[in-house]
């Protein structure tokens, strides 16, 4: 019994061609052949495969029909197909190598890299107008190395930077080298639109000639044609995340005729493979000639985080890189196995494929931490303690179990507000918190309980009348820390706040002191920020010296060290992941030496302020341990749970009654 085994590459077909009748008739062979979903046809049987799995598929085939004693023989073009797919997996382990051995900055390993690094260097030195630190150009020379490869570095290393270098090179190569491009695609989100097109020109000299697609379905087809179907498109494409699965197949075409890097920025949103952004992303991949993902947090939520972003760098490897299927990952996720042999047998795996800079790498100016406590005036008090020890018994079931409940949650974000300002009591909670699609307040969720303060009218009435009654003394506090200090010295500040009505009142009462500032909050629209960004980063423009920001509306992408060094923080909350961003904001790679960045904490005494400082700087000191591993697990730190919060606000209520 004779069987020829055939392919058609361009289809993943096997074809098993023979003597097809007897195995039509053996029911125990046809049950195992079962497993690979046959088409049993007139004169042949069709196989179909993926790609990374093809010669495990061929295997497993050959072995169930020796099992059955057929004489299986493969035809002349798979002995081809397969004989280039052994000698390219030798050349990609080699490949491998050479990119772990610049990764790991082992030079000395591969005289090759020495001279290819000089190379890299002086195509830098011509063709960039910026300098790129060590780890930078290191970062950059491994990029342009691997053409397919993560960068992993933290908040404020300068990626863009690194991705710009390694584009410089790929595009300074002959145009028939097979890693040769002269187009960038840019998938990020909206606020990184203006540091992309910013950074080019920063690194290179001269203005870019960029295209935006936001992802607004109505664009016209002129526009279309003008870019993506253009003969001569514009250098630099940014894409929303959320716009590539309007336009994948534009994005498609526009790949398949142009050489094209394709950057996926802040790459953790594209994390879920079954999420549509993702698959979106991913199908688009395998058109591009260079692929690569950048983000400070590979693997916000789990191990299982990283599959999605291999998969758009090495679309049809990325299962025999990492070497764990999906559930596994979730598994050395939940179990929360830092430090394992499987972690590390996992990190091992994907080393040559990423770089990571840890924040200990980038050695960066000094800070200063300013912690001022204030106490409340007598109608904030009133409001305040009013208002907690009507809380505090629901606070006291919860002592023991997580704070999972929406009621507590919702609690926990009134008694923020009268730490700050009992004017928000007054208004729905859902209008307090960032909610849009693309700034989102994680604690936006648990706001469907909109009165949530207590059932007393006369109470309630006071909360009305508080605006006309008193001015909130961190509003005081915060005008006078800027008179005595911060523009004695002639700088400008950023001053954060979690609540949007925070935002724009500290605005006005600002304003009523003949003090100019600018909001950066999610309803600004985009264009306005950029603009606000702009001046604010130019030392030499003095229109207005205040940001007024929220957190969640300024997580990513966005940089403001080169204008201001001071941040006030009217309150916080319990995310550490955001509260981290937001220090990163002004303190990053680009800081001249002397620079001293200083954080100023506004605390109300004897308030849920104290219990989050203290809980707070605990969380970051252990995320800041975390967040030097090369692929660091977030998610064993629970910004969701709030239950010491709880605790400590029964404990410290017991000892002032």
């Amino acid at each position: 019994m004779n069987i020829i085994i055939d392919i058609d590459r361009n289809k993943n077909f096997f074809y098993l061609k023979g003597d097809i009748k007897s195995i039509e008739l053996n029911r125990p062979l046809r049950i195992r052949l079962n497993r690979f979903s046959p088409s049993f046809e007139n004169d042949y049987i069709k196989i179909s495969y993926v790609q990374e799995n093809k010669i495990k598929t061929l295997n497993d085939i050959h072995g169930i029909l020796d099992k059955f004693n057929y004489n299986v023989s493969n035809s002349s073009l798979i002995e081809t197909v397969f004989d280039n797919y052994f000698l390219e997996e030798k050349q990609f382990e080699i490949f491998s190598q050479k990119a772990k051995q610049i990764r790991n900055n082992e030079f000395n390993l591969d005289s090759s890299l020495i001279s290819e690094f000089e190379l890299f260097k002086e195509v830098l030195e011509k063709n960039l107008t910026r300098t790129l630190y060590p780890l930078q150009l290191l970062s950059a020379f491994h990029m342009a190395f691997s053409q397919h490869s993560c960068n992993f570095a933290v908040p404020g290393a300068g990626k863009t930077s690194i991705v710009y270098g390694a584009y410089a090179f790929l595009k300074s190569l002959p145009e028939d080298n097979p890693k040769y491009v002269n187009k960038l695609v840019v998938i990020g989100p909206l606020s990184s639109f203006a540091p992309w097109e910013n950074e080019f020109e920063a690194c290179f000299g001269v203005p870019v000639n960029s295209f935006r697609m936001s992802g607004n379905v109505d664009i016209s087809k002129d526009l279309k044609e003008q870019h993506l179907y253009s003969s001569n498109p514009k250098e630099l494409t940014l894409i929303f995340h959320g716009g590539v699965p309007s336009y994948e197949n534009d994005i498609l075409d526009f790949l398949k005729r142009n050489k094209t890097m394709v950057v996926v920025d802040e790459a953790h949103r594209i994390k879920n493979p079954e999420g549509v952004w993702g698959k979106s992303v991913t199908n688009i991949s395998k058109e591009a000639k260079s692929r690569i993902v950048l983000t400070g947090t590979p693997v916000p939520n789990g191990y299982q985080d990283i599959f999605n972003l291999y998969k758009f760098i090495y679309p049809f490897k990325h299962k025999s890189i990492i070497d764990f299927h999906y559930h596994n990952l979730e598994d050395m996720t939940k179990n929360s196995e830092l430090g394992s042999e499987r972690v590390q047998r996992l990190k091992e795996n994907l080393s040559p494929y990423f770089i990571r800079i840890k924040k200990s790498d980038l050695k960066l100016p000094t800070t200063k931490e300013k912690t001022i406590y204030v106490e409340m005036n007598n109608y904030q008090r009133e409001i305040y303690d009013f208002i907690e020890s009507k809380y505090i018994e629901d606070f006291k079931e919860s002592y023991s179990g997580t704070v999972k409940d929406i009621l507590n949650k919702a609690k926990l974000i009134r008694l923020r507000q009268a730490s700050s300002n009992p004017a928000l009591l007054g208004r729905p909670l859902q209008e307090a918190l960032e909610s849009g699609e693309y700034e989102k307040d994680p604690n936006s969720e648990f706001t469907t309980d909109n009165a949530l303060i207590v059932n007393d009218s006369d109470f309630f009435n006071k909360i009305l009348e508080y605006p006309s009654n008193e001015i909130p003394v961190k509003f005081v506090k915060i005008y006078e820390l800027l008179q005595s200090d911060i523009f004695r010295r002639n700088e400008k500040v950023i001053i954060w706040t979690i609540f949007v009505q925070n935002a724009k009142a500290l605005k006005s009462y600002l304003k009523s002191h003949n003090l100019d500032s600018k909001l950066l909050i999610g309803e600004i629209p985009q264009e306005e920020r950029e603009i606000t960004i702009r001046k604010f980063n130019d030392p030499e423009n003095n229109e207005f010296n205040i940001v007024i920001a929220n957190p969640f509306a300024v997580a990513e992408s966005i940089s403001l060290h080169k204008g201001c060094h001071n941040a006030i923080y009217m309150e916080r909350d319990y995310n550490c992941a955001s509260f981290l961003q937001s220090k990163d904001r002004i303190h990053r790679v680009g800081l001249p030496e002397n620079t001293i960045t200083t954080y100023y904490y506004i605390i109300s005494k004897n308030s849920i302020d104290e219990i989050i400082d203290k809980r707070l700087n605990k969380k970051v000191e252990r995320m800041e341990k975390i967040i030097n591993d090369d692929i660091p697990l977030f998610s064993i730190i629970d910004d969701s749970d709030e239950t010491d919060i709880i605790k400590d606000l029964v404990k410290a209520y017991a000892g002032r009654i």
